[in-house]
């Protein structure tokens, strides 16, 4: 048994001496963290939700806990992409863009508080926004999709895409006022159906903004030929 032991461990360590490689340790580690801000991320959302509900009773309102961390988490992807694209010229054009749409988003975020400007203000900034970021995009070139493809290389960049799939798709359908009318029925509760959409709409934020944190930390670590591992 100890021999067939020793064979398994030089397989997959691929150190006679079975300890684990550096390579082994780090995807384990990494692993570990990715479940641990998760963890902490569903943590995060249901006390937000929680925490409302207390002091605004079953509605979430703008200044809520909740919508607040939304936009604050938007504006601190939106920052970490703009610093990465004056840091890194090797991905300006595609952290521009990247800057772009997530500012869009938070800037829809503060509609209701745009609006007291003018009802439908928030449009504006977010069209100068848009029309800015894709005019980078566009100078760049054929180099605005190198730079992206580098950035969403990494399994973190995976996660971005599926943290803003879920959030522009599904939590946009699953928060359909018609569907829960027809799930409720005579029953319908309009701050039931907002309590489930922003908290997930929160959970998508969080995982776009570790996607994001990890994103920005290895490339600000690599020089501008290198790629995300």
């Amino acid at each position: 048994m100890s021999f067939f032991w020793k064979k398994i461990s030089k397989k997959y360590a691929g150190q006679k001496s079975g300890v684990l490689c550096p390579q082994v340790k780090s995807q384990l580690v990494d692993c570990a963290w990715l479940v641990l801000f998760v963890t902490l991320a569903s943590l995060l959302v249901n006390v937000s939700i929680r925490v409302d509900v207390m002091y605004y009773g079953t509605t979430l309102g703008e200044s809520s806990l909740t919508e607040s961390l939304q936009v604050a988490i938007l504006l601190a992807v939106s920052a970490m992409f703009f610093k990465l694209s004056q840091a890194k010229e090797g991905v300006r054009h595609a952290a521009l863009l990247i800057c772009g749409f997530f500012l869009v988003l938070a800037i829809r975020e503060l509609d209701h508080w745009l609006d007291m400007i003018i009802h439908g203000f928030w449009f504006y900034p977010a069209l100068l926004v848009t029309v800015f970021a894709l005019s980078q995009a566009y100078k760049g070139g054929i180099s605005t999709l190198e730079e992206m493809a580098l950035v969403l290389k990494s399994s973190y960049g995976k996660l971005m895409i599926v943290g803003v799939v879920l959030l522009v798709v599904f939590s946009r359908l699953y928060g359909m006022g018609s569907f829960w009318r027809e799930a409720m029925g005579n029953n319908y509760i309009r701050s039931v159906k907002n309590i489930s959409e922003e908290g997930i709409e929160l959970l998508c934020y969080t995982l776009i903004f570790l996607a994001s944190i990890q994103i920005y930390r290895k490339l600000m670590s690599q020089d501008k030929k290198s790629a995300i591992e």
